[in-house]
Protein backbone atom coordinates (compact mmCIF):
# COMPACT_ATOMS: atom_id res chain seq x y z
CA UNK A 1 0.00 0.00 0.00
CA UNK A 2 1.47 3.35 -0.93
CA UNK A 3 1.01 6.45 1.12
CA UNK A 4 0.72 10.12 0.32
CA UNK A 5 2.94 12.64 2.08
CA UNK A 6 1.88 13.28 5.65
CA UNK A 7 1.78 17.05 5.39
CA UNK A 8 0.00 17.40 2.07
CA UNK A 9 -1.62 20.83 2.04
CA UNK A 10 -5.05 21.85 0.80
CA UNK A 11 -5.65 25.36 -0.56
CA UNK A 12 -5.45 27.85 2.29
CA UNK A 13 -8.75 28.90 3.86
CA UNK A 14 -9.43 31.73 6.25
CA UNK A 15 -10.41 30.72 9.79
CA UNK A 16 -13.98 31.95 9.31
CA UNK A 17 -14.38 30.03 6.04
CA UNK A 18 -12.99 26.89 7.63
CA UNK A 19 -15.30 27.30 10.64
CA UNK A 20 -18.42 27.68 8.51
CA UNK A 21 -17.41 24.71 6.35
CA UNK A 22 -17.00 22.52 9.41
CA UNK A 23 -20.22 23.84 10.98
CA UNK A 24 -22.25 23.11 7.85
CA UNK A 25 -20.92 19.57 7.49
CA UNK A 26 -21.40 18.85 11.21
CA UNK A 27 -24.98 20.17 11.14
CA UNK A 28 -25.83 17.96 8.16
CA UNK A 29 -24.50 14.93 10.03
CA UNK A 30 -26.59 15.86 13.05
CA UNK A 31 -29.72 15.83 10.88
CA UNK A 32 -29.43 12.04 10.48
CA UNK A 33 -30.80 11.25 13.96
CA UNK A 34 -33.99 13.38 13.81
CA UNK A 35 -34.64 12.22 10.23
CA UNK A 36 -34.60 8.57 11.26
CA UNK A 37 -36.71 9.40 14.32
CA UNK A 38 -39.37 10.96 12.13
CA UNK A 39 -39.23 7.94 9.78
CA UNK A 40 -39.69 5.55 12.73
CA UNK A 41 -42.69 7.56 14.00
CA UNK A 42 -44.26 7.64 10.54
CA UNK A 43 -43.77 3.89 10.09
CA UNK A 44 -45.31 3.17 13.49
CA UNK A 45 -48.23 5.40 12.52
CA UNK A 46 -49.03 3.21 9.53
CA UNK A 47 -49.14 0.21 11.88
CA UNK A 48 -51.72 1.80 14.18
CA UNK A 49 -52.09 4.23 17.07
CA UNK A 50 -51.32 1.54 19.66
CA UNK A 51 -48.01 0.75 17.93
CA UNK A 52 -47.18 4.44 17.74
CA UNK A 53 -47.83 4.86 21.46
CA UNK A 54 -45.56 1.86 22.15
CA UNK A 55 -42.82 3.49 20.07
CA UNK A 56 -43.13 6.68 22.14
CA UNK A 57 -42.25 4.67 25.27
CA UNK A 58 -39.31 2.89 23.65
CA UNK A 59 -38.00 5.95 21.81
CA UNK A 60 -37.94 7.99 25.02
CA UNK A 61 -35.67 5.42 26.67
CA UNK A 62 -33.42 5.12 23.61
CA UNK A 63 -33.10 8.91 23.24
CA UNK A 64 -31.91 9.26 26.83
CA UNK A 65 -29.47 6.37 26.38
CA UNK A 66 -28.10 7.84 23.14
CA UNK A 67 -27.18 11.01 25.02
CA UNK A 68 -24.86 8.82 27.11
CA UNK A 69 -23.08 7.74 23.91
CA UNK A 70 -22.35 11.24 22.58
CA UNK A 71 -19.40 11.74 25.00
CA UNK A 72 -17.53 9.17 22.88
CA UNK A 73 -17.82 11.57 19.93
CA UNK A 74 -16.62 14.66 21.81
CA UNK A 75 -13.79 12.97 23.74
CA UNK A 76 -12.39 11.25 20.65
CA UNK A 77 -12.52 14.45 18.59
CA UNK A 78 -10.33 16.34 21.05
CA UNK A 79 -7.95 13.41 21.68
CA UNK A 80 -7.19 12.84 18.00
CA UNK A 81 -7.17 16.59 17.30
CA UNK A 82 -4.48 17.15 19.93
CA UNK A 83 -2.39 14.24 18.67
CA UNK A 84 -2.66 15.75 15.21
CA UNK A 85 -1.62 19.19 16.44
CA UNK A 86 1.29 17.65 18.39
CA UNK A 87 2.50 15.83 15.28
CA UNK A 88 2.01 12.39 16.88
CA UNK A 89 0.23 10.89 13.89
CA UNK A 90 1.64 7.40 14.45
CA UNK A 91 0.17 7.40 17.95
CA UNK A 92 -3.24 8.42 16.64
CA UNK A 93 -3.83 5.04 14.98
CA UNK A 94 -2.99 3.14 18.15
CA UNK A 95 -5.10 5.49 20.23
CA UNK A 96 -8.08 4.98 17.94
CA UNK A 97 -7.80 1.20 18.30
CA UNK A 98 -7.65 1.44 22.08
CA UNK A 99 -10.51 3.89 22.43
CA UNK A 100 -12.71 1.94 20.04
CA UNK A 101 -12.36 -1.08 22.32
CA UNK A 102 -13.34 1.05 25.31
CA UNK A 103 -16.27 2.48 23.35
CA UNK A 104 -17.57 -0.99 22.51
CA UNK A 105 -17.38 -1.87 26.21
CA UNK A 106 -19.45 1.18 27.13
CA UNK A 107 -21.94 0.20 24.42
CA UNK A 108 -22.25 -3.29 25.92
CA UNK A 109 -22.94 -1.81 29.37
CA UNK A 110 -25.71 0.39 27.97
CA UNK A 111 -27.09 -2.54 25.95
CA UNK A 112 -27.34 -4.66 29.09
CA UNK A 113 -29.04 -1.79 30.91
CA UNK A 114 -31.65 -1.37 28.16
CA UNK A 115 -32.22 -5.13 28.08
CA UNK A 116 -32.83 -5.17 31.84
CA UNK A 117 -35.31 -2.30 31.56
CA UNK A 118 -37.11 -4.01 28.68
CA UNK A 119 -37.41 -7.38 30.43
CA UNK A 120 -38.07 -6.23 34.00
CA UNK A 121 -40.01 -2.97 33.68
CA UNK A 122 -41.66 -2.64 30.25
CA UNK A 123 -44.91 -4.57 30.01
CA UNK A 124 -45.89 -3.56 26.47
CA UNK A 125 -44.68 -6.39 24.16
CA UNK A 126 -44.15 -4.11 21.15
CA UNK A 127 -42.13 -1.57 23.15
CA UNK A 128 -40.15 -4.45 24.68
CA UNK A 129 -39.35 -5.89 21.24
CA UNK A 130 -38.23 -2.48 20.00
CA UNK A 131 -35.95 -1.96 23.02
CA UNK A 132 -34.38 -5.40 22.72
CA UNK A 133 -33.64 -4.82 19.02
CA UNK A 134 -32.10 -1.41 19.74
CA UNK A 135 -30.10 -2.82 22.66
CA UNK A 136 -28.49 -5.37 20.33
CA UNK A 137 -27.21 -2.54 18.13
CA UNK A 138 -25.96 -0.30 20.96
CA UNK A 139 -22.30 -1.52 20.90
CA UNK A 140 -22.14 -0.83 17.15
CA UNK A 141 -23.62 2.64 17.68
CA UNK A 142 -20.91 3.30 20.28
CA UNK A 143 -18.21 2.27 17.78
CA UNK A 144 -19.76 4.49 15.11
CA UNK A 145 -19.73 7.56 17.36
CA UNK A 146 -16.14 6.93 18.48
CA UNK A 147 -15.18 6.55 14.82
CA UNK A 148 -16.97 9.79 13.97
CA UNK A 149 -14.96 11.52 16.70
CA UNK A 150 -11.66 10.23 15.34
CA UNK A 151 -12.53 11.38 11.82
CA UNK A 152 -13.63 14.80 13.08
CA UNK A 153 -10.37 15.19 15.00
CA UNK A 154 -8.54 14.39 11.76
CA UNK A 155 -10.53 17.12 9.94
CA UNK A 156 -12.36 14.45 7.93
CA UNK A 157 -15.77 15.91 8.78
CA UNK A 158 -16.99 15.31 5.23
CA UNK A 159 -16.53 11.57 5.76
CA UNK A 160 -18.71 11.75 8.89
CA UNK A 161 -21.44 13.66 7.06
CA UNK A 162 -21.59 11.22 4.14
CA UNK A 163 -21.62 8.21 6.48
CA UNK A 164 -24.33 9.65 8.74
CA UNK A 165 -26.62 10.71 5.90
CA UNK A 166 -26.00 7.45 4.05
CA UNK A 167 -26.99 5.50 7.14
CA UNK A 168 -30.13 7.62 7.44
CA UNK A 169 -31.08 6.81 3.83
CA UNK A 170 -30.70 3.07 4.49
CA UNK A 171 -32.68 3.34 7.73
CA UNK A 172 -35.52 5.26 6.07
CA UNK A 173 -35.59 2.78 3.18
CA UNK A 174 -35.98 -0.13 5.60
CA UNK A 175 -38.72 1.75 7.44
CA UNK A 176 -40.55 2.27 4.15
CA UNK A 177 -40.32 -1.47 3.46
CA UNK A 178 -41.76 -2.25 6.89
CA UNK A 179 -44.59 0.25 6.37
CA UNK A 180 -45.43 -1.25 2.98
CA UNK A 181 -45.37 -4.88 4.12
CA UNK A 182 -46.40 -4.48 7.78
CA UNK A 183 -43.53 -6.85 8.60
CA UNK A 184 -42.10 -7.16 12.07
CA UNK A 185 -43.87 -4.32 13.85
CA UNK A 186 -41.62 -2.37 16.20
CA UNK A 187 -39.15 -5.25 16.20
CA UNK A 188 -38.57 -4.54 12.51
CA UNK A 189 -38.23 -0.80 13.20
CA UNK A 190 -35.61 -1.52 15.84
CA UNK A 191 -33.73 -3.90 13.55
CA UNK A 192 -33.73 -1.25 10.80
CA UNK A 193 -31.64 0.95 13.08
CA UNK A 194 -29.20 -1.86 13.91
CA UNK A 195 -28.73 -2.86 10.26
CA UNK A 196 -28.12 0.71 9.12
CA UNK A 197 -25.63 1.31 11.96
CA UNK A 198 -23.73 -1.86 11.04
CA UNK A 199 -23.40 -0.65 7.46
CA UNK A 200 -22.30 2.78 8.65
CA UNK A 201 -19.61 1.20 10.83
CA UNK A 202 -18.12 -0.62 7.84
CA UNK A 203 -17.90 2.72 6.03
CA UNK A 204 -16.39 4.46 9.07
CA UNK A 205 -13.81 1.69 9.53
CA UNK A 206 -12.84 1.97 5.87
CA UNK A 207 -12.40 5.75 6.18
CA UNK A 208 -10.30 5.33 9.33
CA UNK A 209 -7.99 2.99 7.41
CA UNK A 210 -7.80 5.34 4.42
CA UNK A 211 -7.02 8.31 6.67
CA UNK A 212 -4.20 6.42 8.37
CA UNK A 213 -6.05 6.23 11.70
CA UNK A 214 -6.15 2.43 11.95
CA UNK A 215 -2.65 1.48 10.78
CA UNK A 216 -0.15 1.47 13.64
CA UNK A 217 3.35 2.76 12.93
CA UNK A 218 5.90 1.44 15.49
CA UNK A 219 6.88 3.97 18.15
CA UNK A 220 10.45 3.77 19.44
CA UNK A 221 10.38 6.47 22.12
CA UNK A 222 9.57 4.07 24.95
CA UNK A 223 6.17 5.66 25.58
CA UNK A 224 3.65 3.40 27.29
CA UNK A 225 0.83 4.48 25.02
CA UNK A 226 -1.93 2.08 26.00
CA UNK A 227 -2.27 3.26 29.61
CA UNK A 228 -1.94 6.92 28.56
CA UNK A 229 -4.52 6.66 25.78
CA UNK A 230 -6.89 4.83 28.10
CA UNK A 231 -6.57 7.52 30.75
CA UNK A 232 -6.91 10.34 28.23
CA UNK A 233 -10.12 8.79 26.91
CA UNK A 234 -11.85 7.41 30.01
CA UNK A 235 -11.62 10.56 32.14
CA UNK A 236 -13.17 12.88 29.52
CA UNK A 237 -15.88 10.32 28.76
CA UNK A 238 -16.74 10.01 32.46
CA UNK A 239 -17.02 13.79 32.83
CA UNK A 240 -19.04 14.12 29.62
CA UNK A 241 -21.38 11.29 30.65
CA UNK A 242 -22.02 13.16 33.90
CA UNK A 243 -22.71 16.29 31.86
CA UNK A 244 -25.13 14.43 29.57
CA UNK A 245 -26.89 12.93 32.59
CA UNK A 246 -27.38 16.41 34.09
CA UNK A 247 -28.83 17.79 30.85
CA UNK A 248 -31.01 14.71 30.39
CA UNK A 249 -32.34 14.98 33.95
CA UNK A 250 -33.14 18.67 33.42
CA UNK A 251 -35.03 17.86 30.22
CA UNK A 252 -37.00 15.06 31.88
CA UNK A 253 -37.82 17.35 34.82
CA UNK A 254 -39.18 20.02 32.45
CA UNK A 255 -41.35 17.46 30.69
CA UNK A 256 -42.62 16.08 34.01
CA UNK A 257 -43.49 19.58 35.24
CA UNK A 258 -45.44 20.29 32.05
CA UNK A 259 -47.26 16.93 32.16
CA UNK A 260 -48.21 17.43 35.82
CA UNK A 261 -50.23 20.50 34.80
CA UNK A 262 -52.46 18.74 32.30
CA UNK A 263 -52.46 17.67 28.64
CA UNK A 264 -52.74 21.22 27.25
CA UNK A 265 -49.57 22.41 28.98
CA UNK A 266 -47.81 19.14 28.15
CA UNK A 267 -48.70 19.46 24.45
CA UNK A 268 -47.63 23.13 24.35
CA UNK A 269 -44.27 22.35 25.95
CA UNK A 270 -43.68 19.36 23.65
CA UNK A 271 -44.35 21.41 20.49
CA UNK A 272 -42.10 24.30 21.53
CA UNK A 273 -39.34 22.01 22.79
CA UNK A 274 -39.24 19.91 19.61
CA UNK A 275 -39.02 23.08 17.47
CA UNK A 276 -36.30 24.37 19.79
CA UNK A 277 -34.30 21.15 19.37
CA UNK A 278 -34.54 21.41 15.59
CA UNK A 279 -33.24 24.99 15.67
CA UNK A 280 -30.38 23.96 17.97
CA UNK A 281 -28.94 21.71 15.22
CA UNK A 282 -27.38 24.61 13.33
CA UNK A 283 -25.80 25.97 16.52
CA UNK A 284 -24.56 22.48 17.42
CA UNK A 285 -22.78 22.45 14.06
CA UNK A 286 -20.97 25.66 15.02
CA UNK A 287 -20.13 24.13 18.41
CA UNK A 288 -18.58 21.12 16.64
CA UNK A 289 -16.55 23.43 14.41
CA UNK A 290 -15.29 25.26 17.51
CA UNK A 291 -14.16 22.01 19.13
CA UNK A 292 -12.32 20.81 16.03
CA UNK A 293 -10.53 24.12 15.40
CA UNK A 294 -9.52 24.67 19.02
CA UNK A 295 -8.32 21.10 19.55
CA UNK A 296 -6.04 21.34 16.49
CA UNK A 297 -4.73 24.86 17.13
CA UNK A 298 -0.89 24.57 17.11
CA UNK A 299 -0.12 27.41 19.55
CA UNK A 300 -1.74 29.14 22.53
CA UNK A 301 -1.74 32.45 20.65
CA UNK A 302 -3.48 30.88 17.69
CA UNK A 303 -6.02 29.21 19.95
CA UNK A 304 -6.94 32.43 21.75
CA UNK A 305 -7.39 34.32 18.49
CA UNK A 306 -9.67 31.56 17.26
CA UNK A 307 -11.66 31.64 20.49
CA UNK A 308 -12.34 35.35 20.14
CA UNK A 309 -13.35 34.94 16.51
CA UNK A 310 -15.66 32.00 17.22
CA UNK A 311 -17.38 33.81 20.09
CA UNK A 312 -17.86 36.99 18.04
CA UNK A 313 -19.51 35.02 15.25
CA UNK A 314 -21.65 33.16 17.80
CA UNK A 315 -23.13 36.53 18.83
CA UNK A 316 -24.23 37.07 15.23
CA UNK A 317 -25.59 33.52 14.98
CA UNK A 318 -27.52 34.07 18.20
CA UNK A 319 -29.06 37.35 17.01
CA UNK A 320 -30.13 35.84 13.68
CA UNK A 321 -31.54 32.74 15.42
CA UNK A 322 -33.58 34.88 17.81
CA UNK A 323 -35.09 37.01 15.04
CA UNK A 324 -35.84 34.09 12.71
CA UNK A 325 -37.47 31.90 15.38
CA UNK A 326 -39.48 34.85 16.67
CA UNK A 327 -40.70 35.65 13.14
CA UNK A 328 -41.87 32.13 12.26
CA UNK A 329 -43.66 31.51 15.56
CA UNK A 330 -47.26 32.12 14.45
CA UNK A 331 -47.20 30.09 11.20
CA UNK A 332 -45.31 27.20 12.82
CA UNK A 333 -47.61 26.95 15.82
CA UNK A 334 -50.72 27.29 13.65
CA UNK A 335 -49.51 24.42 11.50
CA UNK A 336 -48.60 22.12 14.39
CA UNK A 337 -51.77 22.35 16.47
CA UNK A 338 -55.44 23.04 15.79
CA UNK A 339 -56.31 23.39 19.48
CA UNK A 340 -56.50 27.08 20.33
CA UNK A 341 -55.77 26.53 24.03
CA UNK A 342 -52.60 24.59 23.26
CA UNK A 343 -51.61 27.17 20.66
CA UNK A 344 -52.05 30.04 23.13
CA UNK A 345 -49.96 28.25 25.78
CA UNK A 346 -47.24 27.60 23.22
CA UNK A 347 -47.22 31.22 22.03
CA UNK A 348 -46.76 32.37 25.61
CA UNK A 349 -43.38 30.62 25.83
CA UNK A 350 -42.31 30.82 22.18
CA UNK A 351 -40.53 34.15 22.61
CA UNK A 352 -38.53 32.67 25.48
CA UNK A 353 -37.49 29.72 23.33
CA UNK A 354 -36.27 32.23 20.72
CA UNK A 355 -34.38 34.22 23.38
CA UNK A 356 -32.80 31.06 24.78
CA UNK A 357 -31.49 30.22 21.30
CA UNK A 358 -29.95 33.67 20.99
CA UNK A 359 -28.14 33.26 24.31
CA UNK A 360 -27.52 29.57 23.71
CA UNK A 361 -25.46 30.30 20.60
CA UNK A 362 -22.77 31.80 22.84
CA UNK A 363 -23.14 29.17 25.59
CA UNK A 364 -22.92 26.26 23.13
CA UNK A 365 -19.92 27.80 21.38
CA UNK A 366 -18.24 28.10 24.78
CA UNK A 367 -18.95 24.37 25.22
CA UNK A 368 -17.21 23.58 21.95
CA UNK A 369 -14.20 25.73 22.83
CA UNK A 370 -13.84 24.05 26.22
CA UNK A 371 -14.21 20.60 24.67
CA UNK A 372 -11.43 21.54 22.25
CA UNK A 373 -9.19 22.64 25.13
CA UNK A 374 -9.89 19.46 27.04
CA UNK A 375 -11.40 21.54 29.89
CA UNK A 376 -14.16 18.99 30.54
CA UNK A 377 -14.35 19.49 34.30
CA UNK A 378 -14.65 23.26 33.93
CA UNK A 379 -17.40 22.80 31.35
CA UNK A 380 -19.22 20.41 33.69
CA UNK A 381 -19.19 23.07 36.42
CA UNK A 382 -20.78 25.61 34.04
CA UNK A 383 -23.45 23.14 32.93
CA UNK A 384 -24.20 22.16 36.55
CA UNK A 385 -24.69 25.82 37.51
CA UNK A 386 -27.00 26.44 34.56
CA UNK A 387 -28.96 23.24 35.21
CA UNK A 388 -29.39 24.25 38.85
CA UNK A 389 -31.13 27.47 37.80
CA UNK A 390 -33.29 25.51 35.36
CA UNK A 391 -34.33 23.11 38.11
CA UNK A 392 -35.52 25.99 40.30
CA UNK A 393 -37.75 27.24 37.49
CA UNK A 394 -39.05 23.73 36.86
CA UNK A 395 -40.11 23.37 40.52
CA UNK A 396 -41.93 26.71 40.36
CA UNK A 397 -43.69 25.64 37.14
CA UNK A 398 -44.79 22.34 38.70
CA UNK A 399 -46.31 24.28 41.63
CA UNK A 400 -47.85 27.18 39.70
CA UNK A 401 -48.76 25.63 36.35
CA UNK A 402 -47.11 28.50 34.43
CA UNK A 403 -44.66 27.24 31.77
CA UNK A 404 -43.00 30.65 31.64
CA UNK A 405 -41.06 29.96 34.83
CA UNK A 406 -39.13 26.94 33.60
CA UNK A 407 -38.42 28.40 30.17
CA UNK A 408 -37.25 31.67 31.77
CA UNK A 409 -35.05 29.67 34.16
CA UNK A 410 -33.59 27.64 31.30
CA UNK A 411 -32.76 30.89 29.49
CA UNK A 412 -31.18 32.30 32.66
CA UNK A 413 -29.13 29.13 32.98
CA UNK A 414 -27.82 29.61 29.44
CA UNK A 415 -26.98 33.24 30.26
CA UNK A 416 -24.98 32.01 33.24
CA UNK A 417 -23.18 29.42 31.10
CA UNK A 418 -22.33 32.08 28.52
CA UNK A 419 -21.17 34.68 31.06
CA UNK A 420 -19.08 32.65 33.52
CA UNK A 421 -15.35 33.46 33.19
CA UNK A 422 -13.28 31.17 31.01
CA UNK A 423 -10.55 28.89 32.27
CA UNK A 424 -7.33 30.20 30.72
CA UNK A 425 -5.54 26.87 30.95
CA UNK A 426 -5.72 24.04 28.47
CA UNK A 427 -5.23 20.65 30.18
CA UNK A 428 -4.39 18.92 26.91
CA UNK A 429 -1.28 21.12 26.56
CA UNK A 430 0.32 19.53 29.63
CA UNK A 431 -1.10 16.02 29.90
CA UNK A 432 1.56 14.47 27.62
CA UNK A 433 4.39 15.90 29.68
CA UNK A 434 5.24 18.66 27.18
CA UNK A 435 5.90 22.18 28.39
CA UNK A 436 4.27 25.12 26.57
CA UNK A 437 7.67 26.02 25.12
CA UNK A 438 8.09 22.49 23.75
CA UNK A 439 4.57 22.65 22.36
CA UNK A 440 5.33 25.90 20.58
CA UNK A 441 8.59 24.53 19.21
CA UNK A 442 6.80 21.47 17.92
CA UNK A 443 4.01 23.59 16.46
CA UNK A 444 6.47 25.62 14.44
CA UNK A 445 7.27 22.46 12.46
CA UNK A 446 3.63 21.60 11.78
CA UNK A 447 1.25 22.83 9.10
CA UNK A 448 -1.47 25.24 10.20
CA UNK A 449 -4.60 23.11 10.77
CA UNK A 450 -6.80 26.02 9.75
CA UNK A 451 -5.42 25.83 6.25
CA UNK A 452 -5.11 22.07 6.12
CA UNK A 453 -7.91 19.81 4.96
CA UNK A 454 -6.28 16.46 5.72
CA UNK A 455 -4.48 14.66 8.47
CA UNK A 456 -2.20 11.69 8.66
CA UNK A 457 -1.14 9.31 5.96
CA UNK A 458 -3.80 8.70 3.39
CA UNK A 459 -3.82 5.61 1.21
CA UNK A 460 -3.80 6.05 -2.52
CA UNK A 461 -5.90 3.79 -4.64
Amino acid sequence: MSTAPVNEQAPERSPITQAFRLAGLAALALLAEPLTGVADAATAGTLGIVIQASLAVGAGIITTTTWLLTPLLFAQTTEIGRLRADGHLSRAGKTVRTTMKLASGWGVILALSITAVALLIIGDPEARSYLLARAAGMPVSALVLAGYGALRGADAVRDVTFAALGGAVVHIGLDALIAATAWGGLLGVGLASGISQLLVFTVVLRRLIVRGLWIIVPINDGTQLIPASTRNFVRPVALLVTRSALLGAATLAMTAAAVSNGPEKAAAHLIVYQCWLLAVLAIEGWKSAAQILISTAPTVTRRRKLERLLLLVSLLIGAVSFLVVLAVGDPVLSGLTADETVSDSARAIWWLSALSLGVGAVAFTRDGIEFGRGAYLFNLSRVAAGSGLGLIGTVVTAASGDLLWMWAAMTAGLVLRAALPSSRTMPSEHRRGLSPAEMRGLSARLPDPISSDRCGTESTR
